[in-house]
């Protein structure tokens, strides 16, 4: 074994603007760690929700699954949990004689481990559990370092797989100035924390491989992007620096304090994984496209957000202060009232879904010839089938016809501030409806993104909407190639240089070839380091 590797994960920067902060210094440890070892730029493809991009760094493959789960005769939809989908060994997980520490990857406790793992101490993901191995570890971590502040009032929910009780954190409106600051305070803070607690699991064991990730950025860009870069919600708050490359900086801190606690000859490699940009998602796919499918399925019925075509679309409104869920919820009309299930009801059933419109149409589905399943990216569009659904109500024979009849419907809405086509790109994911049976939608709808949508406007269904925002930052469509970097440093690499561009799943091979271990045999993945210095 080669000597000890330590690698830590920033989850979800924003690519530009984190090479921007690294040359122009404002983020010193990693500007100092790039000048003394290798830089390299590696891409991912994004498929399906946002989270799949870590089943290709943890199993070092595609492993291909759309990352959610629809049961067709019960019409039941949840995610899964990425810390529990164990369906293969995580590559870290390296048998016994190898020391191994994890923290706070999305991922699940592997038997297959030498050492230590905690996960779920402060994730971003929607939902989590706290674990660790040993049992006890997470405990006494919390008791001597603190929670992660903002799970200060998460809520209870249930995980639909497993039925295990998980916590979901809540989130600021993006309308309160004073809430935003508090919450970016809580991001600094959980970083403050991450950072003694990797220290502190640093000195517990000689480790071979250490392996750590900081989350603050992913959920800071969601939230405060629009105090920063460009979003039609605008800066609410005055920030005195950049709240963006604040949690970037206390990142860059501690990433800092960690490698002045390293032993010179440790093997250093930071990764990044994701990539957040302006959300153009949220609104369109979460609210706008259920209430559209409620209305093409009950024609002069309206549910959610009804407004007239014909009047001016109003000016943006920024007086939402209450969590978004119930902004969206009282925009209802009085049959909505009747007819959708309310987010207080899926949230007292302990539902991790309840703050997505989507899901609030969940008991009308066995109705409706096509409805919107729940999904925090591209809107994903699934038609009732009979034969396939419970209650289906689409013949086969008529699955196409009544797929291009959706794609006509949804290729004549309009974003009413700007006139243009609010759809990008429809994906039709089979041909056939019996097809990819593990594949949730039948389209992946893919919005505009020039600017993000508050509204829709159908020339046979009229207007829905305005509503409010829910996060100004998000992920990019389905499809698209997302870019992200390393930086190692290494006695073994010589600094200064720059690799070629890779794939997400050769960073775990990187890793393995640094600590001189062999890659496994699914691996489709190979190091960025062909010609090391050994």
């Amino acid at each position: 074994m080669n000597a000890p590797v330590v690698a830590i994960g920033i989850d979800g920067p924003n690519a530009r603007l984190l090479e921007e902060w690294i040359e122009q210094g404002a983020l010193p440890n990693l500007a100092r760690l790039a000048g003394q070892g290798t830089l390299a730029r590696y891409t991912h493809r994004k498929r399906f929700r946002n989270e799949r991009c870590w089943d290709t760094f943890l199993f070092g493959a595609d492993t291909g699954g759309a990352g959610a789960i629809f049961q067709p005769e019960s019409y039941r939809f949840f995610n899964e949990s990425l810390q529990r989908k164990d369906h293969q060994r995580p590559f870290y997980a390296l048998g016994a004689g190898t020391k191994v520490c994890v923290f706070d990857l999305p991922a699940p406790l592997s038997n297959a481990l030498d050492g230590i793992q905690l996960t779920g101490w402060g994730m971003e993901l929607n939902a989590s559990m706290p674990v660790s191995s040993p049992a006890d570890l997470m405990a006494e971590i919390v008791a001597r370092h603190g929670a992660d502040p903002k799970l200060t009032n998460a809520t209870r929910v249930i995980d639909q797989a497993s039925g295990e009780v998980e916590r979901s954190f809540v989130l600021p409106s993006l309308y309160d100035a004073a809430a935003l600051l508090v919450f970016k305070d809580a991001l600094l803070t959980s970083v403050e924390r991450r950072t003694a607690i990797c220290l502190d699991l640093l000195e517990r064991d000689e480790w071979d491989l250490f392996i750590a990730l900081y989350p603050e950025n992913h959920t800071a860009n969601h939230m405060l992007w629009h105090l920063a870069e460009d979003h039609p919600v605008g800066a609410v708050a005055k920030c005195p620096v950049n709240p963006l490359l604040e949690i970037c900086q206390a990142v860059d801190h501690g990433i800092g304090r960690i490698l002045d606690q390293l032993d010179s000859e440790a093997q250093v490699l930071v990764f990044t994984v994701d990539h957040t940009v302006a959300n153009s998602m949220d609104v369109p796919s979460m609210a706008l496209l259920p209430e559209l499918l409620f209305r093409w399925n009950h024609p002069g019925q309206q549910a959610l957000a009804a407004a007239e075509c014909s009047q001016p679309v109003p000016p943006l409104r920024k007086d939402y202060l209450a969590h978004w869920k119930h902004e969206v919820w009282a925009l209802r009309t009085a049959l909505g009232d009747t007819v959708l299930e309310s987010p207080q009801a899926l949230e007292a059933a302990g539902d991790a879904l309840s703050w997505n419109p989507a899901n609030w149409y969940r008991l009308l589905w066995p109705k409706m010839r096509a409805f919107a399943l729940p999904s925090v990216s591209d809107g994903h569009v699934r038609l009732n089938v009979r034969g396939r659904e419970g209650q289906g109500l689409v013949e086969p024979s008529a699955f196409q016809a009544t797929l291009d009849a959706l794609c006509a419907l949804l290729q004549s809405v309009t974003n009413p501030r700007t006139g243009k086509a609010l759809i990008r790109s429809i994906l039709q994911t089979r041909s056939d409806p019996f097809e990819h049976p593990a594949v949730p939608p039948d389209l992946i709808v893919s919005w505009d993104d020039s600017l993000p949508a508050d509204a829709l406007d159908s020339p046979e269904f009229g207007r829905i909407g305005p509503l409010p925002f829910f996060r100004s930052g998000g992920h990019v469509a389905h499809g698209s190639q997302i870019e992200n970097m390393l930086i190692a440093r290494s006695p073994a690499l010589a600094s200064g240089q720059t690799l070629v561009s890779g794939r997400l799943e050769d960073v775990p091979a990187s890793i393995l070839d640094l600590l001189g271990a062999s890659l496994p045999t699914h691996f489709t993945g190979k190091s960025l380091f062909p010609c090391l210095d050994r």
